[in-house]
């Protein structure tokens, strides 16, 4: 469900333009993510009334390949939907045709209900797969996921 406190016209998505992106990485760390918005990644925003909601960095690790990274809510927000409808619509509208990421295993039913499917990383390219088997080599159990918008 979206947040009921939202109406559509006070809630307002957008794409961060790279001027702002030192605001939107001291929110990130403020929602307790280790995150710097770098002047070629892509950030998506999701606001109230000039108050950032949710937010999410896409990365392009290679041309055409995109990386979907950091997405978190305002933690006196989250469990009403705003993840949800930001990433439906990164999914919509964005100039990506597709998505990677590196799901914690706890948001793999999250991304299966966004169309996102578990990947082998010997089916991703490489500039994807390769940080990954280095995350999975160092511990980390996320689960690599993709989409592909419909054509």
């Amino acid at each position: 469900m979206i947040d009921s406190q939202l109406s559509d016209a006070e809630r307002a998505l957008w794409v961060v333009p790279v001027a702002t992106y030192p605001e939107i990485t001291r929110q990130f760390r403020q929602w307790g993510q280790k995150v710097k918005c770098g002047k070629k990644d892509r950030v998506y925003a999701l606001s109230d009334a000039g108050q950032v909601l949710a937010a999410a960095r896409v990365l392009e690790p290679a041309a055409g390949c995109f990386l979907l990274r950091s997405l978190t809510v305002d933690p006196s927000r989250r469990r009403r939907g705003l993840a949800r409808e930001l990433m439906q619509h990164i999914q919509r509208e964005a100039r990506e045709p597709g998505l990677y990421c590196y799901a914690l295993d706890y948001l793999r039913e999250f991304y299966l209900s966004l169309g996102f499917s578990p990947l082998a990383a010997d089916a991703v390219p490489e500039p994807i797969a390769e940080p990954y088997r280095r995350y999975r080599e160092r511990g980390k159990s996320f689960v690599l996921m993709g989409w592909r918008a419909q054509t």
